[in-house]
């Protein structure tokens, strides 16, 4: 698992909020937002999830 900081909010997994995910063949990764952070609304939207 390969964990990420969005280079918006700038977070990490112990002041994220919100995290997505993702798959691609063996590898997952994760990328910790704040739950404002543009880019966590736009990984929302692109999941068919948005508010």
């Amino acid at each position: 698992m390969q964990k990420l900081l969005c280079p918006y909010c700038t977070v990490g997994p112990s002041d994220g909020q919100a995290r997505t995910l993702a798959a691609a063949g063996d590898r997952l990764t994760v990328t910790w937002h704040l739950l404002s952070c543009p880019h966590y609304a736009a990984d929302r939207v692109l999941a068919g999830e948005e508010d």
